[in-house]
């Protein structure tokens, strides 16, 4: 059972098997061996073993008690200890990890923590202080270094952030320091495809320069001219321009040169669209790049089609917000004697100019410039989550009382934006957000008496000591919105039953519900019971009953609708039903067999464009 060496490789699955396997062990030996050590109770299996672990048999007891109690495994405890004390930056968290403590913290400070709060918090001893020289050191440059960042005199880009320098070491490629062990770089930084050679290139482009310094401190000290000058060495970018990044090079203290204006550059006027006044807007003075390639990149995220690279010398609006904001920089002010990308079709040249790079940069027509900019539309929302909300900050939403039955705003996360601009599966807050949006809609055409939005939270299961008295529960928040409902009023009811969204269209005086599942199934779980408990309430209250049977239970009707073939969007296709009712009625939806990708991607841009109104740029 033990002191068995594996001879073959071991699959991730495994070490997974075989980490729980040791968690256990340390469990029994903790729980049930170690406090009698030196009492006969130990060989035998306690009772709470043998109820909860009936597989242990006695004889596999007594074994797993000698091995613990072995000289061998006391030395291999001892090791482990002495490394574990040798360790310069070792975890006081116990087995948990870093998962339970960001968890923990974020219960007391309502907001997620920073990986490298969440590295120190794991070096403090039970006393409360870090008593390790090396990890008071870096918690000393941590508070500098964050300091810095905040005053705009830091600059902590991708895997080079405030841990690795304060550190002084570099990342791990395979996983992310102060973070759990199921969380790779790629995903923490956000790095491109091409991250890894662009830090490669990077690092030798460092290494360039220091030669290049060294070569000049010995001519200096000798008195004697280079033989080859070092300004004429060609660079790793000169050799590997297609890959390499297009950031500046670094001063040795590791701040950033302002670019160097090549010959393929030209002074220019960088506008963005008014989306308030409509139109263009100036924002900025600064050069245009008139050869720039899709597959260049700028801060190792290539340009892309229709897009140019540009460096910002003069800024007019620093405030503004970029067109293609980038992780770390989202306003015009924050690149400012740098690179950044900037679409082609909002770059003015200079008219005396204009004429001999005519060939190099085509000018699209106003018609091609809005369809380039909807394809683009969701961009700015993407880069912003990225860069201003990954650390737990929120865009608060403010939901109307003709939706929820009373003022109350929603705060979207950044895995609410996330989930929702990737097509994966959606939150109610993100089908609250479109259903403001889709009123204002209906207040522009005036039918805001016509269509009337329910909250899905309003109905959705509640726990409470019975079945019953949630669905009751259910039924009277519904109510609510029924009592006054003049006729020909139209009521939209998201419902989620398990992971899958419904519509429900009441129509109260018709006593009448028209279902909508995307899926086309008959089960409607207890949506079919909270209709005719809230709908009989209603024909109560208002005499309807009187004029009907009381017991005469309302008709719900499941009606065609567009056809969901995957397993995830089902929440995007309650929205487009939402929408084509408000737009086209109900007989046009239900003559669709299909939403396409633009169907979705019209309700992903309408999303975004609505959440970036309420985007607070000062905070």
């Amino acid at each position: 059972m033990y002191g068995v060496d594996l001879a073959w490789e071991v699959g991730a699955s495994q070490k997974s098997c075989g980490e729980a396997a040791r968690n256990f062990r340390y469990d029994l030996y903790k729980t049930f061996v170690e406090e009698f050590i030196n009492e006969e109770s130990v060989w035998t299996r306690p009772k709470k073993v043998i109820d909860n672990y009936p597989n242990i048999e006695e004889e596999d007891w007594m074994k797993f008690v000698q091995y613990r109690m072995s000289s061998q495994f006391q030395q291999l405890s001892d090791r482990g200890s002495e490394i574990r004390t040798n360790n310069e930056y070792s975890s006081r968290g116990g087995r948990d990890g870093y998962r339970k403590l960001d968890q923990e913290m974020f219960k007391k400070t309502a907001k997620w923590e920073k990986r490298d709060g969440l590295l120190l918090e794991q070096q403090i001893g039970l006393d409360g202080e870090l008593k390790n020289p090396a990890c008071k050191k870096a918690s000393e440059l941590i508070v500098e270094y964050n300091t810095q960042e905040s005053q705009g005199t830091f600059e902590s880009v991708g895997i080079n952030d405030v841990l690795s320098q304060a550190l002084s070491r570099p990342e791990h490629k395979g996983r992310v320091r102060g973070q759990s062990k199921f969380v790779k770089p790629s995903q923490y930084f956000n790095l491109s495809r091409s991250s890894k050679k662009d830090n490669e290139v990077q690092s030798m482009r460092r290494e360039i320069e220091e030669l290049k310094a060294l070569v000049r401190g010995l001519c200096a000290n000798r008195d004697v001219e280079p033989s080859v000058d070092p300004k004429n060495v060609p660079t790793v970018d000169q050799h590997n321009s297609f890959k390499a990044s297009c950031s500046a090079q670094e001063k040795q203290d590791g701040v950033a040169e302002p670019p160097s204006m090549p010959v393929n550059s030209q002074e220019c006027k960088l506008y963005i669209f008014d989306e308030v006044q409509g139109g263009q807007l100036l924002v900025a003075f600064g050069r245009v790049w008139l050869e720039s390639l899709p597959t260049d990149t700028v801060h190792g995220i290539p340009l892309g089609e229709g897009n140019v690279r540009v460096s910002i010398n003069v800024p007019k609006l620093k405030k503004s917000p970029l067109p293609i904001p980038t992780y770390d920089a989202t306003t015009v002010e924050d690149v400012v004697n740098g690179f950044v990308a900037w679409p082609k079709i909002l770059v003015e040249l200079d008219m005396s100019m204009k004429r001999r790079v005519e060939g190099l940069v085509t000018f699209p027509t106003q018609q091609q410039a809005t369809k380039n900019v909807k394809k683009r539309a969701m961009r700015p929302l993407a880069y912003y989550a990225h860069s201003s909300m990954r650390q737990g900050n929120q865009i608060e939403v403010p939901i109307p009382y003709t939706i929820m039955g009373f003022d109350m705003p929603v705060f979207l996360s950044f895995e609410d934006i996330y989930e929702f601009i990737n097509l994966q599966e959606i939150s109610a807050n993100c089908i609250l957000v479109y259903m403001r949006y889709l009123e204002e809609l209906c207040r522009i055409n005036g039918q805001a008496e016509k269509f009337v939005f329910v909250s899905p939270s309003l109905i959705s299961p509640v726990r409470t000591d019975t079945e019953d008295a949630g669905r009751r529960e259910r039924a009277d928040n519904l109510l609510s919105f029924l009592r006054d409902a003049p006729k020909e009023r139209l009521y939209r009811v998201p419902h989620n039953r398990g992971r899958h969204w419904v519509l429900g269209v009441i129509d109260p005086w018709e006593d009448l519900v028209l279902y909508f599942d995307p899926l086309r199934e008959k089960k409607r779980d207890d949506f079919t019971e909270l209709m005719n408990m809230a709908l009989t309430d209603w024909k109560i209250t208002t005499g309807e009953g009187i004029r009907r049977r009381r017991d005469c239970k309302t008709k719900i009707s499941n009606r065609p609708c567009p056809l969901q073939e995957g397993s995830v969007e089902c929440g995007y296709f309650i929205l487009g039903f939402m929408r084509d009712i408000v737009l086209n009625g109900i007989d046009a939806l239900e003559s669709k067999q299909f939403y396409t990708s633009e169907d979705l991607d019209l309700i992903k841009r309408e999303w975004s464009g609505h959440v970036m109104e309420f985007i607070n740029y000062d905070v």
